[in-house]
């Protein structure tokens, strides 16, 4: 499904260049569940904003399902985005002024859906993991875990090939991180949703069918 091809990735810091990502290569394949495990600072969220097409590498090639990603035409990558890949964040990014419900369908507003069909959508998405009795509450009102699933649902509202999410049980507890990662797996096996996690927990990692390490800006296993 995905591939990175030798992929490099640095930031101009005054005078000099600091490289982030050396030549990274990595295979992703349709249905898998996949963790991506680093300390802090070793490219881990570079990566996946390279994978989701929300940065573009200094150099090297990315291919998704066998094409080239092109970077000259953003009307493009913002359709892939917001069409192909469901994104989870360690902060949720939850807007505080809508509903739960609302904050679910935010993704089929933008695709031009009509509101009755965003209802009945955003609806079956929150009944499907097992919040649909909170539709009307505000994110502050809700757990951290809750709040984790809400933005669960909102990525699958598009209907993703591909799921991506950093350190998707960063802000939970332990009990709440254990509940994340066994609805990331429920949708790999029961959906066969590609999904890719950002970890630094070697005991979550674990619960994924296999672990890329990142060390230095570098794979160096898998």
């Amino acid at each position: 499904m995905l591939k990175l091809n030798e992929i490099q990735k640095s930031y101009q810091v005054g005078p000099a260049f600091v490289e982030v990502l050396k030549n990274v290569n990595l295979d992703v394949a349709q249905g898998e569940f996949l963790a991506i495990m680093g300390a802090s600072g070793s490219g881990k969220s570079t990566l996946m904003n390279i994978m989701g097409l929300l940065d573009k590498p200094t150099s090297g090639s990315y291919l998704f399902e066998e094409k080239e990603i092109k970077y000259d035409d953003d009307d493009v990558l913002s359709g892939m985005r917001n069409m192909i890949i469901g994104f989870v964040f360690q902060h949720y990014n939850l807007l505080p002024r809508l509903t739960i419900q609302e904050n679910v369908g935010m993704p089929l507003k933008y695709k031009g859906t009509n509101d009755d069909e965003i209802k009945r959508r955003s609806y079956e998405l929150l009944k499907r993991i097992g919040i649909e009795e909170l539709a009307s509450r505000k994110p502050s009102e809700l757990s951290g875990g809750q709040q984790q699933r809400v933005a669960i649902a909102r990525a699958l509202a598009g209907n993703p090939k591909l799921i991506l999410a950093d350190e998707p049980t960063g802000a939970l507890d332990t009990a709440s991180s254990e509940e994340i990662m066994d609805l990331f797996g429920k949708l790999n096996t029961d959906d066969g949703i590609t999904v890719v996690v950002i970890t630094h927990n070697p005991m979550l990692a674990k619960k994924c069918k296999r672990l890329a390490l990142l060390q230095d800006g570098t794979i160096v296993e898998q």
